[in-house]
């Protein structure tokens, strides 16, 4: 997760991204906690994750209608035309797991997240989604349905590997670990190996 929010900051500035931390064990971002790109203080907890899902569905919401005054039918071409482009907003929850033990709190995520998955990649509103406990009951059919890209890593089991890519999918059982991973869009599967950050400085903007 952190290796994949690197990746973001080095490539785009606060101006054209935000970002929002969802980290229930309080120790997966320490280092982000002050970075000019967060759109919101990194959340810790159930309510707030709540909230920041409602937030983000809002925003989406108010963001089809800047593009139906426009005349535009997403991001890009919006961004094109406007004298004030609209940033990115990219959402990363760190063990999503955590948040599923209150039915409360998982229907009301699960609702925010159905929103999102439908629509909020043409307003520029992105989930990823993580979690180390890739059982039925976290990922859900919901979950999977609405968010249709998925990455695994070394996983303890075959049926972890399913339930993550579907399917009879048993490969991700077998990765080699430290990174190796599998990437799917569709019906495509990708192997592909993670960068390792060990010591984070976070790269400037000017």
């Amino acid at each position: 997760m952190r290796s994949q929010l690197l990746s973001l900051l080095v490539r785009y500035s606060p101006q054209y991204l935000q970002i929002a931390l969802v980290d229930p064990k309080r120790v997966t971002f320490p280092e982000f906690e002050k970075m000019p790109w967060l759109y919101s203080p990194i959340v810790k907890d159930s309510d707030s994750a709540i909230a920041l899902m409602e937030d983000l569905v809002n925003e989406m919401e108010l963001r089809y209608q800047r593009f139906e005054t426009a005349g535009c039918n997403d991001l890009g071409s919006y961004n094109q035309c406007s004298q004030e482009p609209l940033p990115r907003i990219v959402c990363i929850f760190d063990e999503y797991a955590d948040f599923m033990a209150e039915k409360e709190s998982r229907t009301a995520l699960e609702q925010s997240i159905k929103r999102l998955g439908a629509k909020a990649r043409a307003a520029g509103i992105h989930l990823i989604i993580a979690t180390q406990r890739p059982d039925a009951s976290v990922v859900t059919p919901l979950i999977r349905s609405n968010l249709p890209g998925r990455v695994a890593l070394r996983t303890a089991s075959e049926a972890d590997s399913r339930i993550i890519l579907g399917g009879k999918e048993n490969a991700a059982a077998y990765l080699l670990g430290k990174g190796d991973l599998l990437y799917q869009v569709g019906s495509k599967l990708h192997r592909l190996q993670s960068l390792f950050a060990k010591n984070i400085k976070l790269p400037s903007h000017s």
